[in-house]
């Protein structure tokens, strides 16, 4: 009984400190808020350098000889004799094997006495035709009978001739026993062995090949559709192989071809490289991870391609722009503002305006200006379509285009990027400074910058992002958790 009248008053002290816990949680959970809400914003700077850039597209393909031949057998029979092997160095004319003659030899033996029963018809026919002749002068035969003889001497002629030509099929298959080189070069393959039969009925089957030069290879690239348009022949091309990972290997594009090819819904198309592998390392069928350098640019002033992607997050403050590099190339810098159109109060604060802001300063504009600003939206979306980025500070974002159409940070033209304002700045309160650049190649890590920034000069690529750490006493940090310990806070309860 004693035990169930203390039960009440050890629910309340249970639910006192957790409310107690909470309570804490709370507190430093705003504490937290308040000093990460206060905390000065601090950006990743990289300096301005100059360097050389490589733009290059990548494919792979499979390494082969230049000229290959396939040798075959256009007879059947067994195959009784191996001149070759792989490896072996062949000269044009060169046996390579032999296959069993003996039912080659009997058929040109046959056609050899086919052609000499036909001669021996011919002479026959010869002689009768000379002697109607003479009976028929001496008006002993009629006409009739000395034309017969003339017919049978013109068919025992045909007879001959088609004796003649069966026996030259029969030496034309004897021959054919004996399967030389077509050409000079180096057997990289063997698909028969000796006692093994060959069947050409139906097709010719296939006993070697042969690579006429190993010094010169080729690779049979396959590049996409969205790279093949920088691709064109005499290109400088480098590439490795899984056997020598250490070494790189170089080549020159000798053709593109137009024909495309159709994988999985992926369209490529075939480059051939020339290749020189005069030490003849590299084999047939070996698989090459080709780079084809489509532009090269040395000693240029370049940047990291982070600096092009960086946009200042909200709240950060934007003071001069410069806008010469985007004002003479036309694209949609604040200077391109038409005369008399008010400035929207967002452009000073560098920030993506909102729904409802937007919607307000339109309202407040005349007629005329409305039309001016549709005009003008309806220019940037075009310029950023074809490739232009947002120049000096301004562009849709600043005048409230709206819309997520942005070039890559790949893509040569118009861009922007962010210096600190040195003369701007306080303790804590950087101030951001809008540069438009005009943009060259780019390798994949830096773009090549034409005209805008200078050596030396330090970029905004990015916003560090700082972490607050709340301490407290027999408190075990959670992940997940942004109080870290218990959700209230405080210590774990047990």
């Amino acid at each position: 009984m004693a035990a169930s009248r203390n039960n009440p008053w050890r629910t309340w002290l249970i639910l006192a400190v957790v409310a107690g816990a909470g309570y804490w949680g709370y507190r430093q959970w705003k504490a937290k808020s308040a000093n990460q809400s206060s905390a000065p914003t601090e950006f990743r700077t990289n300096r301005v350098t100059r360097g050389d850039i490589t733009q290059s597209v990548t494919a792979n393909g499979a390494l082969n000889p230049v000229k290959i031949v396939t040798v075959g057998s256009q007879i059947s029979g067994i195959i009784t004799e191996l001149a070759v092997d792989f490896n072996s160095l062949v000269k044009e004319g060169e046996v390579l094997a032999k296959i069993d003659p003996a039912t080659y030899e009997r058929q040109y033996a046959r056609a050899e006495a086919d052609l000499a029963s036909a001669k021996a018809s011919q002479a026959l026919a010869q002689f009768n035709q000379k002697q109607a002749r003479q009976l028929f002068d001496q008006r002993l035969i009629s006409q009739t009978e000395f034309e017969q003889s003339d017919v049978a001497l013109l068919q025992a002629d045909a007879t001959v001739k088609m004796r003649e030509a069966a026996l030259a099929e029969a030496k034309v298959g004897l021959d054919r026993t004996v399967i030389y080189a077509p050409i000079s070069g180096v057997v990289i393959s063997r698909r028969v062995e000796a006692g093994q039969t060959v069947a050409a009925s139906f097709n010719t089957p296939e006993l070697f090949q042969i690579a006429n030069d190993l010094t010169q290879m080729q690779i049979e690239a396959a590049v996409s559709e969205a790279d093949v348009g920088g691709v064109q022949e005499g290109q400088r091309v480098t590439f490795l192989v899984d056997a020598f990972p250490n070494r790189q290997f170089s080549g020159k594009v000798r053709q593109v071809r137009f024909a495309p090819t159709t994988n999985q819904n992926v369209v490529s198309y075939t480059t051939v490289v020339d290749v020189k592998n005069l030490d003849r390392k590299l084999r047939p069928g070996m698989t090459a991870n080709a780079s084809i350098i489509t532009a090269e640019r040395t000693n240029v002033i370049r940047v990291p391609n982070s600096a092009l992607r960086f946009r200042p997050p909200e709240g950060a403050v934007i003071g001069s722009t410069n806008d010469v590099v985007a004002k003479s190339a036309g694209t949609n810098a604040p200077s391109s503002r038409p005369e008399g159109l008010p400035i929207p109060p967002w452009v000073a604060e560098g920030r993506r305006p909102t729904d409802e802001e937007r919607k307000k300063f339109d309202e407040t504009l005349t007629p005329e200006q409305r039309e001016q600003m549709r005009v003008m939206r309806e220019r940037m979306r075009a310029q950023m379509s074809q490739g232009g980025g947002p120049g000096g500070g301004g562009g849709m974002m600043a005048f409230g285009g709206g819309g997520a159409a942005a070039s890559t940070a790949d893509s040569p033209g118009i861009r922007t990027v962010y210096l600190i304002d040195s003369t701007a700045s306080q303790p804590g309160k950087p101030v951001l400074q809008a540069v438009s650049v005009r943009t060259g190649i780019s390798d994949g890590a830096n773009t090549e910058i034409v005209e805008g920034l200078k050596e030396g000069e330090v970029v905004v690529t990015g916003v560090v992002v700082a972490e607050t750490t709340a301490t407290a006493t027999s408190t075990t940090a959670r992940p997940g958790s942004p109080l870290g310990g218990s959700p209230f806070g405080g210590p774990r309860m047990r």
